[in-house]
């Protein structure tokens, strides 16, 4: 097993590690133990959450979803039963804690504490509900009238809850067995204790719940602990042997009275007895079940749909009319809340086993017995759910969530450079949108290139684009998506392990989804993704204070890349060429300065007026060397025709519009000795082939220079200094007229300079 080593300073460590011994050391032997970690937890998350305690959700999305689903659908399905129902508000305070309970996962993960705190912990927790139980029994307890012993409850003020939370204690103990030379004796010390404790308090569930708890000790600790847990295993199901045998235990008297329970039971009738009164509230739970399978009788409603039951003589009189609850967590879930509540149940139990199970088959980081110790909590509660209600409980609650979340992060903090799993080897990103947004997304393919250098990547583009990213040489294979009738069966036959949907488009997204490819990474901001993708991702564009080229790393997250670049950095992962055009070549001729106007830019974004592109193609008469070329549709060029004819009239002036395909434009950029235009797909060509490029730009989030300026090592951009008050207004917006003609010609002349 792989050891981590945490660089974390020592103090920065002493209230997490506190914490993590402190969870399961208070559980049993203290009224508020776990309750007060939670909440302790809630003020961290609430505290750090600036600081980056929620990247823990962000980053490890794909892993922790299950989970924030399945306690989220716990709370909101109570509060939409407590509205319909009209149930008082005290019935949200068990789902809202357990809601509360997810933060446990961002702090602990974030806090970064030290496991072997946790383990020292366990020991703790067992040996003094252990002792603590003892005293209970033998020292200050009070037998029952029927003359039974009394029975260990801790400060859970129940017994059969304190007996199944020792015994979980110390099941989960024994997953440290190999963790430090010291765990191999405390270990099997507090599994030794947790079922002492258990036995004293009588608990008789906690046997279903050993049994079912040994399938995963076997199954993966042997992995992680080899041979050794086994005989520890062996040992403690001798040991359970051998304790029916000693009386002093107790455990001979209560098989016997369970046998005689059960007979009596259907032998006579008889539902007095402890067993007697189980099997009266199962058959009423049942008939309960028959009558309102869908929705229940209401969570509330157990003890009233009880004695309505014994009034119409389908129940005996006896004390099974005093309980509230069905003693069976699935039988009591289906009478109470129907088959809703049942998936809600069954979720809990779920999503935390299918994290621990994908920790324990990740790559060994030192976080196999922490995800270990988790699955054996979570078989442990559904064994104890065969005879009790394990959410009825306020403890239970509060056990479950935090033990569970908190041992999440843990894992997660373990995993940390492993949870991308393997390296990727074929990776699709899908861009099928306008060119401009396409460009600035072919900087990842160059940071991909750098990490993996082995890495074959695909760009799925619309077919106009298709030529241009032909020209990065970062990218292995570009596809038209119109060239693709059937986009799932070309992404099964081409083997991609990662698809990055840099651009949300359903059909797509369904079919990664349908092609089951590995990685399927998206943004959260579309509903679709939450069912397509298993990698989501939470960022806002518009609220981003990062470039829109920047952005586009957020999606290499789930692959470990978790660092951003700076600008100065992205410009060279363009990887963009310039292709050859014997057209363009007959167009340029020799020498000369050549200057490109793109004047519109489509509808995106603000433009430069074109009374300033005609001032400023005046303006560079007298330099007979320089020669403009109006650039754009044809739809663009009919509209200069219209609106700036006194442009289109000046000799220096050539109009190209709409007879140059993306091919051809993007060689006369490479040839070009620069170009000016606004927020549009020519100027970020420009810029990344390292051409002389000039940007303009309104100072009006988020179409400002900070998001959509142009990056080269050549570029530069132009923008009013202050917002004109009207920007709200594009004909009144009057930031695109503050750039003068005489500011871009300065920059065009130490072009021509060059």
């Amino acid at each position: 097993m792989l050891e981590t080593h945490d660089l974390t300073p020592a103090k920065s460590r002493l209230l997490p590690n506190l914490m993590v011994f402190a969870l399961p050391a208070l559980a049993l032997t203290t009224p508020y133990g776990v309750g007060t970690i939670l909440a302790l937890a809630v003020l961290l998350f609430i505290w750090h959450f600036r600081d980056g305690v929620f990247d823990c959700y962000r980053d490890n999305w794909s892993a922790v979803r299950p989970m924030v689903f399945a306690f989220s659908a716990y709370f909101l399905v109570s509060l939409v039963r407590m509205l319909i129902d009209q149930q008082p508000l005290r019935t949200l305070d068990g789902p809202s804690r357990m809601l509360f309970g997810l933060s446990c996962i961002g702090v602990f993960y974030y806090l970064r504490p030290q496991l072997k705190y946790f383990w020292v912990g366990l020991f703790v927790g067992t040996a003094a509900a252990a002792i603590f139980g003892a005293l209970q029994v033998h020292a200050w307890g009070v037998p029952f009238p029927d003359g039974s012993p009394a029975r260990a409850e801790g400060f859970t003020h129940h017994a059969i809850t304190f007996g199944d939370l020792a015994t979980a204690m110390g099941l989960m103990a024994i997953c440290s067995l190999s963790t430090s030379r010291p765990m191999r004796y405390l270990a099997p010390l507090a599994l030794l204790a947790g079922l002492a404790a258990s036995a004293l308090s009588g608990s008789r569930g906690s046997w279903l719940a050993m049994i079912l708890a040994a399938v995963p000790l076997a199954r993966y600790g042997r992995q992680v602990h080899g041979k050794r847990i086994l005989v520890v295993l062996v040992m403690a199901a001798a040991l359970c042997a051998l304790s029916y045998f000693i009386p002093a235990t107790g455990v001979e008297e209560r098989v016997a009275i369970g046998v005689s329970d059960v007979h009596a039971y259907f032998a006579r009738g008889d539902a007095t007895t402890s067993l007697g009164v189980r099997l009266e509230l199962w058959k009423a739970s049942w008939l309960m079940i028959k009558a309102h399978p869908w929705l229940g009788v209401g969570r509330d409603n157990f003890d009233v749909a009880l004695h309505a039951l014994a009034a119409q003589g389908l129940l005996q009189q006896s004390p099974a009319l005093e309980y509230s609850s069905g003693h069976n967590d699935i039988l009591h879930t289906l009478a109470t809340g129907g088959l809703l509540d049942l998936c809600v149940l069954l979720a809990m139990y779920a999503a935390p086993f299918q994290f621990f199970r994908h920790m324990l088959h990740a790559e060994d980081k030192g976080q196999r017995p922490a995800a270990l110790a988790g699955m054996v909590m979570v078989v442990c509660f559904i064994g104890f759910g065969l005879t009790d209600v394990m959410f009825w409980l306020m403890a239970t609650k509060l056990f479950y969530i935090t033990m569970a979340c908190s041992l999440a992060g843990i894992c997660l903090v373990m995993t940390q450079g492993a949870r991308a799993g393997k390296e990727p080897r074929r990776i699709l990103v899908t861009r099928t949108d306008n060119i401009g947004d396409v460009v600035l997304t072919l900087p990842i393919a160059g940071w991909l290139k750098l990490r993996y250098p082995g890495v074959h990547i695909t760009f799925l583009v619309r077919r106009y684009a298709a030529h241009t990213v032909g020209q990065c040489r970062n990218v292995d294979e570009v596809l038209a998506v119109e060239d693709l009738a059937d986009l799932a069966q070309h992404m099964r036959s081409a083997g991609y392990d990662t698809v990055l949907l840099a651009f949300p488009v359903r059909r797509i997204a369904i079919a990664a989804w349908r092609a089951r490819i590995a990685r399927r990474i998206g943004t959260s901001h579309r509903f679709y993704h939450w069912f397509t993708c298993n990698e989501l991702l939470h960022f806002s564009r518009v609220k981003s204070q990062l470039h829109e080229a920047q952005l586009n790393f957020e999606l290499l997250r789930p692959l470990g890349l978790t660092e951003i670049p700076t600008l100065q950095e992205v410009w060279p992962l363009y990887g963009l060429q310039s292709p050859s055009s014997e057209k363009v070549d007959a167009l340029l001729g020799e020498g000369g300065c050549n200057v490109i106007l793109h004047t519109k830019s489509n509808g995106n974004g603000r433009e430069w007026p074109l009374g300033h592109f005609t001032e400023l193609a005046r303006l560079l008469q007298p330099y007979g060397d320089v020669k403009i070329w109006l650039t754009g549709s044809a739809a663009e060029g009919e509209l200069l025709a219209q609106q700036a004819p006194a442009l289109l009239e000046l000799p220096n002036v050539n109009n190209v519009c709409g007879k140059l395909d993306l091919r051809e434009l993007l060689a006369l950029i490479g040839r070009a000795d620069g170009l000016v235009a606004s927020g549009t797909g020519p100027l970020h060509l420009s810029a990344a082939m390292g051409r002389n490029t000039l940007g303009l730009f309104p100072p009006i989030k988020p179409i400002d220079i900070a998001r959509w300026g142009a990056l080269g090592e050549r570029a530069m951009n132009l923008s009013a200094s202050l917002a004109c008050g009207n920007c709200r207004d594009k004909a009144a917006c009057s930031c695109m007229t503050a750039i003068t003609p005489r500011q871009v010609l300065e920059v065009v002349l130490r072009w021509r300079a060059a």
